[in-house]
């Protein structure tokens, strides 16, 4: 079966960050034999004084296909409590990937802890309310971080848009390829330029700055923008560091 995971309020400033986390843990859950698991999103949450987060309030989703979902389960739970970070508040959620349930009960929750406060108590009973395709556990702190993992899985169900972790890199012998020749090698779905236009697949592309793709319509999506006369996958560069 297939299924989402999604993680939050699991890091501190020292720690190793809540993507990263999942990264390990997902494929920690692969090593033991527990399936295979897929590529994460990045869901950004509600900014707010009255919501606790570490330093972006974040939640990160990842897919994962399993044949046994009970011990799925109790692999990622005990992975949290040995290593989610002192005094963090971690959440987690797991939820069914099946185009057949209807997910939008979830994405609606997700899409308001996007824009407004959500409490656990919202959560819990969204949750209920959508009924055993879902499970939601706290472990330990406040137990907080599953509003974020709630609201994340139920974004990534309703292919809401989100960054996906990590970066893609050029290759030195190949700056120039076609579009489609790119997103064969990268594992691309879809390229658009920055107005969401598809490109043609014979179009001209000049790789040669790391770039981050989005989670878009469902897909893995690169967006490209011309620079210097070329077209060029967005470029995904440093921001300057202001001094005040």
């Amino acid at each position: 079966m297939n299924l989402f995971i999604c993680i939050d309020d699991t890091d501190d400033l020292d720690s190793i960050g809540t993507g990263e986390l999942l990264e390990n843990m997902r494929d920690a859950a692969a090593a033991q034999g527990l399936g295979e698991g897929g590529f994460i999103v990045r869901y950004q949450l509600l900014i707010d004084d009255a919501i606790p987060y570490t330093s972006h309030n974040s939640s990160m989703c990842c897919t994962f296909r399993t044949d046994d979902r009970d011990a799925l389960t109790a692999f990622c739970r005990a992975y949290l409590e040995t290593h989610c970070a002192d005094g963090s508040d971690p959440g987690l959620c797991i939820l069914t990937d099946d185009p057949a349930v209807d997910c939008a009960p979830l994405a609606a929750f997700g899409a308001r802890a996007q824009t407004e406060v959500v409490t656990k108590r919202d959560a819990y009973d969204a949750a209920e309310a959508f009924g055993v395709d879902v499970s939601l556990s706290e472990h330990g702190g406040t137990g907080d971080g599953v509003i974020g993992a709630l609201a994340g899985a139920g974004l990534r169900a309703g292919k809401a848009e989100g960054k996906i972790k990590g970066k893609l890199y050029p290759l030195p012998d190949r700056p120039v390829m076609t579009a489609e020749a790119f997103a064969a090698l990268y594992g691309v779905g879809q390229i658009v330029d920055d107005a969401g236009q598809p490109l043609d697949p014979s179009t001209q592309l000049h790789f040669t700055e790391p770039t981050k793709a989005l989670f878009r319509d469902g897909k893995v999506t690169c967006v490209v923008v011309r620079e210097d006369g070329v077209l060029k996958p967005q470029p995904k560069r440093k921001k300057e560091k202001r001094h005040v």
